[in-house]
């Protein structure tokens, strides 16, 4: 009775934290409303189905921000869609009050590693793992594995493997094996 009612308290929490919140779509199995995580510009985020999004995230939707189908977010992702202008006719220092705004694009079924950091006008091509601790200020390219600051890509996924799975009636991970997992040494 103790988790049902501390379920229930912390779901009341969440749904008063996000009651005026809007997005501009929220996909079917979507998990993201956490009591830790901050959305600016929500009317400007539009998050796809199956699509989860770890505690601590911070999404500035200023220049807006796609979330494609299947994508998942480790904790403590920042996506800035917005800058200060510290270059073009400055009128200011260190910056002016001109904000520049581009859109961040996420593929689907997009892998984001803890803490990773995701600049404006950036695009993820589908099928894309972003290590952990990653600064992406450059656009990377469909089943690419990039890593470090700035990210870098180091290799490329099997496309041909992705399409066939994605071609599975339950292709996301999630809902094809829930969020147990199974441990197994990586080889070196």
């Amino acid at each position: 009775m103790y988790g049902f009612i501390k379920s229930l308290f912390f779901r009341l929490i969440v749904a008063y934290k996000y009651r005026d919140k809007r997005f501009e779509y929220e996909g079917v199995n979507s998990s993201f409303k956490g009591l830790t995580s901050k959305f600016l510009y929500s009317e400007n985020i539009s998050i796809g189905d199956n699509v989860h999004i770890g505690p601590r995230a911070m999404f500035d939707g200023a220049g807006g921000i796609k979330i494609e189908e299947g994508c998942i977010f480790a904790p403590e992702i920042k996506i800035y869609s917005r800058t200060h202008n510290f270059d073009q006719n400055l009128q200011a220092l260190p910056y002016d009050n001109v904000m520049l705004v581009a859109p961040v694009n996420i593929g689907r079924y997009t892998w984001v590693g803890a803490n990773v950091i995701i600049l404006p006008g950036v695009t993820i091509g589908e099928g894309s793992i972003i290590g952990a601790g990653s600064v992406v200020s450059r656009s990377v390219p469909a089943y690419a594995v990039a890593v470090g600051n700035p990210a870098r890509v180091v290799k490329f996924r099997d496309s041909m493997k992705f399409h066939r799975l994605l071609m599975e009636p339950v292709p996301f991970v999630y809902r094809k094996f829930g969020h147990a997992k199974t441990f197994k040494k990586k080889n070196q």
